[in-house]
């Protein structure tokens, strides 16, 4: 079982659920539309009520909404092209000063910290090698070990 579409009206609460119609239904309901009905020739409300003429006009309406979204892509790309230029122009000299005072400090930082990095690295290797040799003394001591070397 389907349930009927519907869609609230434009005011909003206290109307209710009305049945969804469509916009020429809508369009057929407004006192302008009337009044040029009842004053405009035969052959012109016969045009307007065929349904032939529509169709092209929806599709010109779509073709014209993409380039209107295709415009509006370009300009938003082009904003944030501009944009991004201008920011990374005015950086520029930001970085330049970066690179000419900053650089020299950190290489300097990690100059004066390779000694203790050296010290750091000798000592695990240090502390590793003790390590397997207290592993290799214990398996060695341990009397499984004597009777695989019989074998």
């Amino acid at each position: 079982m389907q349930q009927p579409q519907v869609e609230t009206g434009a005011i909003g609460a206290g109307e209710g659920p009305q049945q969804a119609m469509p916009w020429s239904a809508w369009v057929m309901r407004q006192a302008w539309v009337r009044w040029c009905m009842c004053h405009m020739p035969r052959s012109w409300a016969q045009w307007w009520t065929a349904s032939g003429w529509r169709q092209p006009l929806q599709r010109v309406l779509w073709g014209l909404e993409g380039i209107l979204y295709l415009l509006l892509a370009l300009m938003l790309c082009h904003a944030l092209f501009t944009t991004g230029s201008y920011l990374l122009s005015s950086l520029w000299p930001v970085v330049t000063a970066a690179w000419r005072h900053l650089l020299p400090a950190v290489l300097l930082l990690v100059l004066s910290a390779l000694p203790a990095l050296l010290f750091t690295a000798s000592f695990l290797l240090l502390f590793s090698m003790l390590l397997s040799l207290v592993g290799l003394l214990t398996s060695m001591s341990h009397p499984d070990y004597t009777q695989d070397l019989d074998q």
